[in-house]
This record gives C-alpha cells, sequence and structure tokens, in this order.
C-alpha cells in the first residue's frame, strides 16, 4: 500500500521557503485618526477636570452659606416688652441657627415670634459680618383683663395676655373667673366682651367697669357708676352705636339719677330710675316701704324688650 499522499492533502500552502505565508494585519487608523482620538480624549479629560472643580466649588459656597464661616452668631432683640422676654430670646437665637447672614430665616423668624402674647410684626435686619437685629413690634393693648382671684392683665386685640397692667387707667375693664388657659381668651362669653369693646370708640370704652358675661347676657359698670345691660353677645355693634349715642346727647343729670342704661334693644335704649324707699303709709298699691320711679316709654308702651326691664326710651335722654 503506498504511503504517499495526494497533493495538497490538507496541508497549508507555504511561500517559496516552505513557510506558512504570514497573514496580513487590518490596516491601522491614520495619523489624522490618531491626532482626532488623542484630542477627543483632551476634552473627555478637561470636561472631567472642571466638572470636579465645580463641584468642589459649589459645596464650598454651600459650606460657606450654611456653615460656620457665614453662621448668625449674635441675635438682638428689640422692641417686646412683654412678660417672656427670655422666651422670645431664645426662640429668636434657635431660628437664627437654621440659617445664616446669607439665608437669613426672616419668616420663620416672624411666625415663630409672632405666637407670644403681643407681638404683632416682626422685622430683621443684618449687621454684618455676624449678627442680626430682630425688631419687634408690639400691639397696642385694647383693655385689661382682671381676673377674680387675683390679678390684672393687659389684653390685646387677639384676647391675648401681653403683661401685668400695673397701674394702668384708661382702658376698659374685663373681669373674668379665672385666668384664660394658655393666656389668651378663648370662652365665647369673653370673647364677646372683647368684641364689644372692639366696637366702641376708645373714650367710650375707656368707661366701662368690670365687663362680664353671665348667664347668657352681658353686663358692665360705667365709671360713675351706672350699670349697663347689654343683655345677650348679638348685635354688638348697633349696641356699640346705642351706647356712644346715649353717652353722647343724654343729660348728666339724668344719667346721674338712673340706676342703669339698657341697651340690649338697640334701636330703644332705656334708663331705668333709682328705686327709692318711702314711708309705708306714702306707699299705696305697692310694696312696703319701696317704690319704684322707672317711667314708661314715650310712645306710651313700657319700653320693653322683652327682658323684664322698663324705663325711659327714646334718643337716650331720659
Amino acid at each position: 500500500m503506498s504511503t504517499r499522499r495526494p497533493s495538497g492533502g490538507g496541508r497549508p500552502p507555504r511561500d517559496g521557503r516552505g513557510r506558512p505565508p504570514r497573514r496580513r494585519r487590518p490596516p491601522g487608523p491614520t495619523a489624522g485618526e490618531r491626532a482626532s482620538a488623542i484630542a477627543g480624549n483632551r476634552v473627555v479629560r478637561g470636561v472631567a477636570y472642571w466638572g470636579t472643580v465645580a463641584v468642589a466649588a459649589l459645596l464650598l459656597i454651600l459650606w460657606m452659606v450654611s456653615g460656620p464661616v457665614m453662621g448668625i452668631g449674635t441675635v438682638t432683640v428689640e422692641g417686646y416688652t412683654g412678660p417672656q422676654k427670655a422666651a422670645v430670646q431664645e426662640t429668636a437665637e434657635l431660628v437664627a441657627a437654621t440659617g445664616s447672614m446669607v439665608r437669613v430665616p426672616v419668616g420663620d423668624m416672624r411666625r415663630a415670634l409672632e405666637r407670644f402674647p403681643g407681638v404683632m410684626d416682626v422685622r430683621v435686619e443684618r449687621d454684618w459680618p455676624r449678627s442680626i437685629t430682630v425688631d419687634v413690634t408690639m400691639g397696642e393693648p385694647v383693655a385689661i383683663l382682671a381676673v377674680e382671684s387675683g390679678g390684672r392683665y393687659l389684653l390685646s386685640p387677639s384676647g391675648q395676655i401681653m403683661g401685668k397692667a400695673g397701674t394702668t387707667v384708661g382702658l376698659p375693664v374685663i373681669t373674668v373667673a379665672t385666668p384664660p388657659p394658655g393666656g389668651v381668651l378663648r370662652a365665647p362669653g369673653d370673647r364677646a366682651a372683647l368684641l364689644f369693646v372692639g366696637w366702641l370708640q376708645p373714650e367710650v370704652a375707656g368707661r366701662l367697669r368690670n365687663l362680664r358675661f353671665q348667664e347668657g347676657r352681658l353686663f358692665a359698670d360705667l365709671a360713675n357708676g351706672l350699670e349697663l345691660r347689654i343683655g345677650p353677645p348679638t348685635k354688638l355693634p348697633q349696641k356699640a352705636q346705642a351706647l356712644a349715642a346715649v353717652l353722647a346727647q343724654a343729660d348728666p343729670k339724668a344719667l346721674g339719677d338712673a340706676a342703669y342704661l339698657d341697651i340690649s334693644n338697640p334701636s330703644r335704649p332705656m334708663l331705668g330710675a333709682k328705686v327709692v324707699p318711702l314711708p309705708q303709709e306714702e306707699s299705696a298699691g305697692g310694696s312696703p316701704g319701696t317704690t319704684d320711679t322707672t317711667g314708661g316709654a314715650a310712645d306710651g308702651t313700657d319700653g320693653g324688650d322683652g327682658s323684664g326691664d322698663s324705663g325711659t326710651t327714646g334718643d337716650g335722654t331720659g
């Protein structure tokens, strides 16, 4: 059997030296392509570098704005005259610590301090390099709150206790049995008394003493001792107008001789006369020893409004 392999029996081709031919390498990039690639790599590295620099700069700025470098160091509170000075100062400092000289938390400061009784407005000013001044505007008291168990306090228009009244005069006095919870008038009757004060002119309101809510009705005493019967806490604007009209137009002697002024029906205010004791033999048809000199209304009616009171009516002249 012959062992010769057939011609070309699977042997790889060879060159003239008996070596297999070399494989051709794919053509490499041209010089232009290499230059373009190098330039692209430089751009990518440049973008990455400057991006890192920008992020670092932003972080530095944020740290300066919110960090200790630009933090608020000193907080000065001016204008607050209420009883909670220490609490107001502490609150202002706590709020200031949440901001910086660049970003002063003015809104948060205003909301925090306006919760204190008597504070009406708050302004914040920078005092570089690291201080701020908090200027507090206090509201004017509109009444004195007298507590039966003891104590006299100034009241704001919203019914908040602003501090001790001391010897303050010239303001209406609202009387309550116990101090209001949280230092704010919330009971409907007490709020009605404060609302009535708000409808009065200051010179009229200043004549009210012992303004109180009893058994669903408002009562007060005027500075001359005359009892004021306001009635249910309704039609308060009209009742305030009626009181002002009577005090302006009534004869001072008639007011001095009267026992009470009833404005529960604001369209027909009434002056009730005092009960004058008489000798028993002179009293006819009445209770022995006393008689009520209260007169009827100008139109011949009893002048009442269903409350059981009677007296002279009309324009308040008695």
